[in-house]
């Protein structure tokens, strides 16, 4: 059995005291989370298997840090593979292709198996009229990588606006229901191809063995979206743009399968060295397969860049080979009463990120640069990176930081208000990432800077007492591995008694459980923990996250349950009676057509808006009929 990952070790240069012993959040499995325990895929090297994703862009394998992959000396058919290939990290609209330097490595000898296959393929600036929804879906249908796939019964479905600020809106629409959308049957034959391009090991892995398989999760989408709007009068206003401003036109077409659910499925690198390949045949798209160029590196040939752990937990100056995996931990010092935090006093804490082997993966102060990031040099170690998120559309590739919240039973979703009920830092905003967003490119040096690994936080002088929590986000890609994690580090304030959540949501591990954990999809956070999703969610995400959780959830081929039955999910009736309009449009998508249009550009701390609470405002004398709610 793998040592608890949240075990934490004191530094011997702070007081050791019993302030220490309330950091343990190990749970009676001694796991991060309610995971699997014969066979966890994803722990790394302690697991039967390293689970591997597989990325293209615009037709080249491309790294989770953005960055194109070379060919290498690998014999491919002509015209397999590009010469030359589009860098993300470039910025949108995309600069010209270059000829790409990444290499993809992994390890011969180690079983892998398919964790995650996601394609894009996309053009910025060639469809601007605004209200002219045929031209994109014309592309995506006749012109774009994926144009042999059957787009019968493609349709226009939802319409979303997002906020960015400054009074700059973007709009996307997407496109839905085309035959290989819901299609259940097809496979992607996996093969392992050597330097003369013969297969080496090969394994097929069916559609409907991955968790996230099909266009409503997400992650599978065809839009077209428009960036750097003004707030549209009414709805289809032909000109929302505000004047002296380009926006920015993205046509997409992104199929993405995720999460494995048979990861015994699995496929032994080859025992080669040298330049090779891997080579995915879709069974919709049979005649046009996607290569991904590799690079075998045997184990012992691994550069010694991690660092050896010394007694107290944190890096030495010795640098070894690192190993696969991502374990987080956090060094809190010690309270000045030695038992727990007092309002106004200041949180000093150290992150220390690992392999799975025990590794750290920075040195004991400092964390890589962001340059260090993009050009493959972190340990596999991934900061925020715009590129990835708007244009990829990736949603799990980075964003690696904490967060500080408590006490733990007052967190609770802010419904229409910024003025949160708990402490939070920073504020109500988005973690505190390693690497501030934007920054790399307009402040100079800052690229090439290291961030610390040393924090401090001030709590406020009015902190409530109770239990409070250091949430830590991180993200990994090493060797075609790709891990995302997050995990809370707990504290207490005013007090030594523990408190907990508010316990308004739960019961998730009845469906994700084992190799589809929480702890296993998206960010990576067990389900004992899930109701700290509400920090960084507070307000016009929830209703974002909300809406898609629901989705998701009513409309996936593997949710056995009533899609009416709230107490599933809801453990208390109170958390089922503020439906917003954007919750509720998860499953009942525009329920009211255009007539609460306006709330959807309301301010988010005025009420009505559309994360406003439909019940107070028109059902409040009697519930949904249709939908099962928790008694109490």
């Amino acid at each position: 059995m793998k040592k608890p990952f949240a075990l934490l070790l004191c530094l011997s240069s702070w007081a050791l005291g019993s302030g220490c012993n309330l950091l343990d959040i190990s749970d009676a499995e001694g796991t991060r989370g309610r995971g699997a325990r014969a066979f966890d895929p994803y722990s790394s090297s302690a697991s039967g298997a390293i689970s591997l994703s597989l990325l293209a862009f615009n037709g080249c394998a491309i790294l989770p840090n953005g960055e194109p992959v070379a060919r290498g000396d690998v014999n491919l058919p002509e015209g397999a593979y590009p010469d030359v290939c589009t860098r993300l990290n470039d910025g949108a609209p995309l600069g010209p292709p270059m000829p790409p330097f990444a290499r993809f490595n992994v390890t011969p000898g180690t079983i892998y198996f398919l964790r995650e296959i996601t394609l894009v393929d996309t053009v910025f600036g060639q469809h601007t009229e605004f209200n002219n929804r045929q031209a994109p879906a014309t592309w995506a249908r006749r012109q774009s990588r994926f144009k042999s796939l059957d787009w019968n019964g493609l349709t226009i479905g939802q319409e979303t606006w997002r906020d960015r600020g400054s009074g700059a809106f973007q709009r996307e629409t997407y496109f839905e229901n085309a035959a290989w959308m819901i299609s259940n049957n097809d496979s992607f034959l996996v093969e392992v191809l050597d330097s003369d391009g013969n297969a080496r090991a090969s394994q097929t892995y069916l559609r409907r063995d991955f968790l996230s398989e099909n266009a409503t999760t997400g992650r599978t989408r065809v839009s077209w979206a428009v960036d750097g709007l003004a707030r549209p009068r009414f709805p289809d206003d032909p000109e929302p743009q505000p004047p002296g401003v380009d926006p920015i036109y993205q046509t997409v077409v992104k199929v993405s399968v995720a999460n494995a659910t048979n990861p015994f499925k699995s496929i032994t690198m080859p025992d080669i060295s040298g330049d090779g390949a891997i080579r995915v045949t879709w069974s919709l798209m049979p005649e046009a397969p996607f290569y991904f160029p590799v690079t075998f590196v045997p184990e012992q040939e691994r550069p010694a860049t991690c660092f050896r752990l010394g007694p107290d937990g944190l890096a030495t100056d010795e640098q070894v080979p690192c190993g696969f995996g991502l374990e987080q931990a956090v060094r809190i010092r010690t309270p000045q009463n030695g038992r727990y935090y007092m309002p106004g006093e200041t949180v000093d804490f150290m992150v220390s990120l690992r392999d799975g082997d025990g590794n750290g993966l920075h040195s004991r102060d400092l964390l890589p640069t962001y340059n260090e990031y993009v050009n493959g040099d972190s340990n596999g170690l991934a900061y925020f990176n715009d590129f990835m998120i708007f244009t990829y559309r990736d949603t799990s590739s980075s964003e690696s930081g904490f967060k500080v919240v408590g006490p733990l039973q007052d967190l609770r979703v802010a419904n229409g208000t910024y003025q949160l009920p708990y402490f939070s830092y920073p504020g109500t905003s988005e973690p505190r990432f390693f690497v501030e967003p934007g920054l790399p490119s307009i402040l100079p040096g800052y690229a090439d800077s290291q961030p610390p690994a040393r924090y401090a936080v001030a709590l406020p002088p009015d902190a409530k007492p109770g239990t409070y929590a250091i949430v830590l986000k991180g993200h990994r890609s090493y060797m075609g591995e790709r891990l995302n994690r997050l995990d809370p580090f707990f504290f207490q304030v005013g007090q030594e008694q523990k408190t907990t959540y508010p316990e308004r949501i739960g019961n998730c591990q009845v469906c994700h459980n084992g190799t589809n954990s929480l702890s296993n999809v998206h960010h990576g956070m067990a389900v004992d923990h899930v109701e700290l999703c509400k920090t960084c969610h507070f307000e016009q995400a929830v209703g974002q996250v909300s809406d898609i959780v629901h989705r998701i959830h009513a409309s996936s081929r593997k949710y056995s349950q009533n899609r009416a039955d709230c107490t599933l999910c809801h453990l208390t009736r109170e958390s089922t009676l503020r439906p917003s309009l954007m919750s509720c449009n998860g499953c009942h998508v525009q329920s009211h057509g255009t007539e609460y249009y306006d709330l959807y550009f309301a301010e988010m701390h005025v009420t009505p808006n559309a994360y406003g609470n439909c019940a107070n405002a028109c059902h409040a004398e009697t519930p949904p009929m249709q939908h099962i709610l928790p008694p109490q």
